[in-house]
């Protein structure tokens, strides 16, 4: 008897022992199974955002952009703002951001905060970030599920600790989805195509709105990864792709759309710069009247020049650079300027030069332009250009000073890089002239409101202007009319200033990469 219950007392602690040991091993597995294992999965026809990062890497323009402005989709001072502002404060961090049933943004997360602040979100006390953010008035606690509480928040938004996670979401439905995943399911086993080492993804998904009523419905879908500068005086970076496009989309953009060499050195980037984007079309049928938007507006534009369909076709075939930038002078006011540049045939682009003096402003006598061989600028009374060298041409409305030398797209791309395309932004100095332009829109708005100028016919066609010749920065318009007002162009206007240069670059036609420098650069 003793003997059976020596044995049956072993194998207890036994079986308690492996018992416990399976608990630990299960525990640890789920603690380190990442944040994504706490993510429920996005319904795929509705629109969404989910993102991973390590590292403290979180995108926190992203969040700016969501909650900033009056119109922004998620207010700072909503629950859902606070768990966007709570995950930007990790260490890690997964965010499910999608459209509910009822219309409405449902935001959740899995943050791994530091083992303090864990402990402190354990007991119910914020950590000093957190409670500074949000002013914490109580963080009351039920069943180790915690409601935040706050005079700076419109509702409580609410959080649990499983481990070495914090879950947080904007209403308690949400939380108790996140909590019921602890068993399995969730995001733990998804897989990222983009740069799977790299310490944050994105995925951002339409639902198939864009294709609602096209033969072929989707969802597009789109992701990239990113990391900070490997070393001093490097970029960010980032690389994207689509991941979901459609079969006869995908087809179509991978036969038509080709990567080729830019002419780094030669492009023409006006100074100061606000933006500039380059495209290789592939070559056009039919005529401009067939063409989508707004290459048709760009076809029927070079109609009125006087050129031949075969002509247009063949200029917008080649490499196209749109910018934004500089400044054209009318009279002794100045604004951003804009140019077209584009390339072909020595013969082809003399030919658009001629036309576009010849049969858009009849009488006029371009002036030479430094670094150029045919064509010229004039004033009438507003800046123009229209100048070319070799297999170059560039039209637009700008002011010869322009153009002088400055940036080149070679500190952008290298010499032998190919691209279908590229964007390259200054987005603080977008954000700046944005705010500018909308205040001296809305100040001339109320002035022409009082006849304050005696009418617009005596101002060329209605065109309202106002400010001084001393005004000392040429990238604040003083005319200008813009489709926002004050409040929204202030915060997004400030949201880009925030921010530095921005580079994209279409590598291939389903996927490329963007670059980031710092403001100061």
């Amino acid at each position: 008897m003793g003997a059976k219950l020596k044995y049956a007392a072993a194998a207890a602690a036994a079986a308690v022992v492996i018992a416990a040991a399976a608990f630990v091993y299960l525990w640890q597995a789920r603690a380190g199974s990442g944040p994504l294992a706490y993510i429920p999965e996005p319904d795929e026809t509705a629109p969404y955002i989910l993102l991973e990062t390590k590292g403290r890497n979180y995108p926190k323009v992203l969040s700016s952009l969501l909650t900033d402005g009056i119109y922004a989709h998620l207010k700072s001072d909503t629950p859902s703002g606070a768990v966007l502002a709570a995950a930007a404060m990790a260490e890690d961090a997964a965010v499910l951001l999608e459209r509910g049933a009822d219309g409405a943004a449902s935001v959740c997360c899995a943050a791994r905060f530091t083992a303090e602040e864990t402990k402190l979100l354990q007991k119910g006390a914020l950590p000093a970030p957190l409670d500074a953010a949000f002013g914490t008035e109580s963080a009351e606690g039920r069943g180790g599920v915690f409601a935040v509480r706050s005079e700076s928040l419109s509702e409580p938004f609410y959080y649990t600790v499983m481990g070495t996670h914090t879950l947080i979401a904007a209403d308690q439905r949400t939380l108790h989805k996140m909590t019921s995943l602890e068993n399995g399911g969730g995001l733990k086993d998804k897989k990222w195509t983009q740069e799977p080492q790299w310490p944050a993804h994105i995925e951002i998904s339409d639902g198939g709105e864009l294709t609602k009523r096209a033969k072929e419905n989707f969802a597009l879908t789109l992701e990239a990864a990113w990391r900070g500068p490997q070393s001093e005086g490097q970029p960010g970076e980032a690389r994207w792709a689509f991941v979901n496009l459609g079969a006869a989309a995908r087809a179509y953009m991978t036969a038509s759309l080709e990567a080729k060499s830019w002419d780094v050195s030669g492009c023409v980037l006006p100074q100061p710069l606000l933006l500039s984007a380059g495209v290789n079309l592939p070559a056009l049928k039919g005529s401009p009247s067939e063409w989508p938007f707004p290459l048709s507006r760009a076809g029927i534009f070079a109609e009125s020049l006087g050129l031949a369909d075969a002509q247009i076709r063949e200029i917008l075939a080649g490499r196209t650079v749109i910018s934004l930038g500089g400044q054209n002078k009318i009279l002794w006011f100045s604004l951003p300027g804009f140019l077209a540049e584009f390339s072909g045939r020595p013969e082809l682009m003399r030919a658009l030069v001629s036309a576009f003096w010849d049969n858009l402003f009849l009488g006029a006598e371009p002036e030479p332009v430094a670094g150029f061989d045919f064509g010229g600028a004039a004033s009438v009374p507003f800046s123009v250009i229209g100048a070319g060298r070799g297999g170059t041409a560039v039209l637009g409305l700008a002011s010869p000073q322009s153009l002088a030398s400055g940036e080149t797209l070679s500190q952008f791309l290298s010499k032998d890089e190919k691209a279908v395309g590229w964007m390259l932004a200054d987005l603080p100095r977008i954000g700046k002239a944005l705010s500018e332009m909308t205040r001296m829109s809305t100040f001339l708005e109320e002035e022409e409101d009082e006849d304050f100028y005696g009418g617009t016919e005596d101002y060329g066609g209605g065109y309202p202007w106002g400010g001084t010749q001393s005004d000392p920065e040429p990238l604040q318009p003083e005319i200008s009319i813009s489709p926002f007002d004050q409040e929204i162009a202030d915060s997004f206007g400030g949201v880009l200033q925030r921010l530095g240069r921005v580079m994209i670059v279409w590598e291939k036609p389903l996927s490329g990469r963007i670059n980031w420098y710092n403001h100061e650069k």
